[in-house]
């Protein structure tokens, strides 16, 4: 209660206003809520008070009956009207600040249904995460409180018709945004009226399937069509939300004006590709050291990935354990029970992790006070997956397969993998002029490796360069690039059954960097069956593969010697062909 106890004006005032209309009260509990909330509201605005006078004064309360209420209700959880998530006993994220579940903004004819509803999804299936329950529930109240305005005296969604889904839709249209986000008090947008029914489908889908009493007795196909929802855009590679170089250099050269408990924060966030609440959340002992260097290793909350490890470097590493020394020596078993890397010592959050609204929130007050601003000029307002983004970018840009960047990022799927893929196309155009200097490798007529440009390549097959780099994808082979003319036929395609390009030496054939791990794959693989055939004495097999291993080996030493070129993203060269 320390933290209640410690504005005295606030509590003076709170004091005063209870003993001059509520003296005859036993306890804060015998006043409703509601009604004292209002009432006292309107008396401090009498009484000169402004608006953030009048809201912490109003939190002091709120944090005094929420106290007194968990002292005196006894009830089972699932049985209040809000929820604390620390009391039901299920996975949550600590490093946000939601900690209830507020259903008393549902009308009561409606609360215990929405109450049953997310207790069977949250706590019985585990199908919906407590964040996303809180989403739920605020889409949900609208619509609730939307035939509650209608039907005062129903009981049910039993008689719910498609005019009322109508009836519905007009009201989202036509009333803006709430919640607590930034986007309150704003006209509704396609993505808001998209989620609000896709929220509201669902529930009566599964109140349906389970034959719940409440549901509607009209199925939910004739409620609730396809075109109510608005169409939304697919989103485009380049509207995902990464920190690129240019905003992330500046956020360098202001980062010693962030809090200092901030900083180690935002520097893991960048080298561990981790969430920011997997981040928040890490424990003193993440920091492991192997043969191979040093590692990170956290849980992913999101996939439930235990003990999940990405490398970082020596420098990285030292960012880490100078944290693990400051956090040992300020924490005690009361400011830091669960062992954070980066635990709250005081306030409401004492003993849980930094909050990741906290970071996000500090970054946006950086750019604001020191004028960090994107590409377009516009200042910079980071999102909570922009440093996650920006690592999975870095990693393709950078070369690394696709299926490891994958692994590395701890994703499900590769779909979202490949989002960042097509991010990585988008940069092809500008390290073209840089790349080419590099040069690649091609096949003289006597074949021997040699140093070649995709300029000189095109010049001697009667090509323009603009077409190949239109049409890099469609010369592509598994082993490198056919720079032939597409007037001409190969002449080498039926003779063998080894890749043509190599075993004919053809100087149309070209090898750049991005060929690098088909070569060390094709190495490796013949490396082992040659070891094979020498304990089995077959030397004939050995005769007959030690001359693709060297030119192999001759093309991935040429690879690596002369680097390599890039072309026109694909969606560029479609565009101009």
């Amino acid at each position: 209660m320390a933290t209640v106890w410690s504005s005295t004006s606030a509590f003076n005032r709170l004091q005063d206003f209870i003993f001059r209309f509520y003296s005859d009260i036993s306890s804060i509990l015998d006043i409703p809520y509601g009604k004292f909330s209002i009432h006292y509201k309107t008396y401090l605005f009498e009484h000169g008070k402004s608006d953030l006078t009048v809201k912490g004064y109003l939190q002091l309360y709120n944090r005094i009956y929420s106290f007194f209420f968990d002292w005196y209700d006894q009830r089972k959880e699932t049985e209040k009207d809000i929820w604390d998530v620390r009391k039901l006993g299920i996975d949550y994220n600590n490093s946000n600040c939601g900690y209830t579940l507020n259903f008393t903004s549902v009308p009561k004819p409606f609360r215990n249904l929405a109450k049953r509803y997310i207790e069977k999804r949250v706590l019985i299936q585990e199908s919906l995460s407590w964040g996303s329950a809180i989403q739920t529930m605020a889409k949900l109240q609208e619509f609730f409180k939307y035939i509650y305005r209608k039907y005062p005296n129903w009981q049910d969604l039993t008689s719910l018709s498609r005019t009322d889904i109508e009836g519905f839709i007009y009201f989202l249209r036509t009333s803006p945004m709430g919640g607590d986000s930034v986007h309150k008090g704003q006209a509704p947008s396609e993505n808001h009226i998209h989620r609000s029914l896709s929220v509201l489908e669902t529930f009566i889908v599964y109140i349906q399937r389970y034959e719940w009493d409440e549901a509607p007795k009209k199925p939910v196909g004739i409620l609730i069509v396809p075109e109510d929802k608005p169409r939304l855009p697919p989103k485009a590679s380049n509207q995902i939300k990464y920190i690129s170089d240019f905003v992330w250099n500046q956020i360098v050269d202001h980062m010693g004006k962030l809090p200092q408990e901030i900083v180690p924060i935002v520097i893991l966030l960048e080298a561990s590709g981790f969430r920011i609440s997997d981040v928040c959340t890490l424990k003193v002992d993440c920091l492991i050291q192997r043969e191979d260097g040093w590692w990170i290793v956290g849980d992913q909350r999101k996939v439930k990935g235990k003990n999940h490890r990405v490398p970082i470097s020596e420098e990285i590493a030292k960012v880490v354990l100078s944290q693990q020394k400051l956090t040992r020596e300020k924490s005690t078993s009361e400011t830091n029970p669960l062992n954070y890397l980066f635990p709250t010592y005081h306030g409401t959050r004492k003993g849980q992790p930094i909050s990741r609204d906290n970071v996000v929130n500090n970054l946006n007050k950086l750019a604001i006070e020191n004028n960090i601003v994107d590409e377009k000029g516009d200042i910079y307002r980071c999102k909570a997956h922009a440093f996650r983004h920006r690592y999975g970018v870095n990693l393709i840009n950078n070369g690394m397969n696709i299926l490891h960047v994958q692994k590395l990022m701890a994703h499900v799927s590769p779909e979202m993998t490949l989002v960042y893929a097509q991010i990585h196309d988008t940069t092809l155009r500008k390290e073209w002029e840089k790349a080419t200097s590099n040069g690649a490798v091609r096949l003289n007529t006597g074949g021997k490796i040699i140093a070649t440009s995709i300029e000189k390549q095109a010049d001697e097959n009667g090509l323009e360069l603009e077409w190949l780099r239109h049409n890099l994808d469609s010369i592509r082979l598994d082993h490198g690039f056919c720079i032939k003319s597409p007037k001409n036929n190969c002449d080498f395609l039926e003779q063998t059954l080894e890749p043509p390009c190599i075993k004919n030496n053809c100087r149309s054939f070209h090898v750049d960097q991005t060929f690098l791990d088909f070569y060390n794959d094709q190495i490796l693989k013949m490396e082992s069956d040659i070891e094979i055939y020498q304990k089995s004495g077959r030397n004939r097999s050995i005769e007959i593969i030690q001359p693709k291993l060297k030119k192999y080996k001759e093309i991935r030493d040429g690879i690596i010697n002369n680097g390599g070129i890039y072309g026109l993203p694909k969606t560029r060269r479609e565009l101009r062909n």
